[in-house]
């Protein structure tokens, strides 16, 4: 039986969604793209067209969601939107028996998220969030080396994004600046690093954090000067009321430095910014008992590599032989073309990117068929969403704040006024 989906939303990230469904198609014919929706038709139709010219089955256009919920038939839908109407169409979807995948962050706040929750366990229906890191095959091989005891005890994890925008607007996208539509590198891109954090530390409990906005205007450059690497994906999507050059102004918090304390007792720190001109600093590294981990840049294929207290290295295959029942699942097995157990590979970025949203989606649609839970629900991208949230609340009150309280909305003042403007 073929699950019909439909691509909500065709800009960069959308158009990126159907390379995904692309890759998927070469390996599985279980699922099928039936439709394509973006509020510009254009836009729709260079998606629509390149999944045709690729697939041989050109989905049907839509330029408005409710009508495409009538008229098409459809399975479940992916939500690939500016992050305000993730909750909306969602909860829509699910409310007319449909099965749902949305981009990262999950929901606009947290308050979105929890109706997101409950539609789902209303409905039934699966709610699943495209967290792309975590199905990285060198992060499935570092989070089995750190389960496996490979550095001994964890003490702490440093996770830093320190580099410069150059004053430009983050991915040309103006929503990217502003808070009211989750913009900002530590949340835009921070919910990343969030997730990552939680799926190799486990839960985290308090966070205590200083952020600021240091850079209040920006200005809207070229995507191919601001991601050249992704600016070939992006160049068909429409920036409404913007031109290149227009100075926008930023709302959204643009640094974090924070302390975490996860429930297991280790210790984290996650800073991130993108106002540090003159200086790039990437650091991702788990210490433990007996040693350090360097995880790699995620969909870099490169080997992660583990230092030993005595100074000795391990990395590449030798990483192998401290997890001998390490193996990939069959899905991602599968888009690796067999490959069960390796310690790095060599794809290009977009093959790459291609092969995990393959991955998200049939890990979606496989929990819509047998009935059960997505690996990245409502609770995992409700934690990452609220690890990042907990930074922004800590820094706006100047205290220690819990992520479970974050996420329940126990705590929720630096949200609040998000949510008043949405009417939730």
């Amino acid at each position: 039986m073929t699950f019909n989906i439909a691509l909500v939303g065709c800009g960069g990230m959308g158009r990126r969604h159907a390379h995904g469904y692309i890759e998927l198609r070469k390996y599985f014919d279980t699922v099928s793209l039936a439709a394509v929706c973006d509020v510009h038709h254009d836009v729709a139709t260079t998606v629509a067209d390149e999944v045709g010219a690729a697939t041989g089955s050109r989905p049907d256009i839509y330029t408005d969601f409710e009508k495409m919920l009538e008229s098409a038939d459809l399975d479940g839908v992916a939500i690939v939107t500016s992050t305000p109407m993730h909750h909306r169409f969602a909860i829509q979807a699910m409310q007319a028996g449909l099965h749902v995948i949305t981009e990262k962050p999950m929901g606009l706040t947290l308050k979105a998220c929890r109706l997101m929750r409950e539609a789902s366990r209303s409905t039934g229906k699966v709610m699943a969030v495209a967290e792309n890191y975590r199905r990285d095959p060198m992060n499935r091989l570092t989070r089995q080396l750190i389960d496996a005891g490979a550095i001994g005890t964890p003490y702490f994890a440093l996770d830093m994004s320190v580099g410069s925008s150059g004053g430009a607007v983050m991915h040309s996208t103006v929503w990217r600046a502003q808070k009211n539509q989750a913009g900002g590198m530590v949340l835009d891109a921070g919910v990343h690093n969030a997730d990552m954090l939680l799926y190799l530390m486990g839960p985290a409990d308090t966070v205590f954090a200083e952020t600021s906005i240091f850079e209040q205007e920006r200005t809207l450059r070229p995507m191919s000067e601001v991601a050249p690497g992704l600016a070939a994906m992006y160049d068909h999507r429409k920036e409404d009321g913007y031109a290149t050059g227009d100075l926008v102004e930023q709302t959204a918090v643009d640094t974090a430095f924070g302390v975490i304390r996860f429930r297991s007792g280790a210790i984290g720190q996650l800073s991130m910014t993108d106002t540090s001109h003159g200086q790039s600093l990437g650091v991702s590294t788990v210490s433990g008992s007996t040693g350090t981990l360097f995880r790699p840049r995620s969909r870099s294929g490169q080997s992660p590599r583990i230092v030993r207290k005595d100074g000795v290295e391990i990395t590449g295959d030798a990483l192998l032989d401290l997890v001998p029942g390490f193996q990939l699942d069959e899905i991602t097995s599968s888009l690796w073309n067999g490959a069960r157990r390796i310690s790095s590979y060599d794809l290009d970025f977009r093959t790459i990117d291609s092969k995990i949203l393959a991955y998200e989606y049939l890990d979606m649609v496989n929990a819509a068929e047998t009935g059960g839970q997505p690996e990245v629900g409502p609770r995992e991208g409700m934690d990452a969403l609220a690890l990042a949230y907990a930074l922004m609340e800590s820094g706006a009150s100047g205290s220690t704040v819990t992520v479970d309280d974050v996420a329940e909305g126990r705590t929720s003042d630096f949200q609040d006024d998000i949510d008043r403007e949405m009417g939730i």
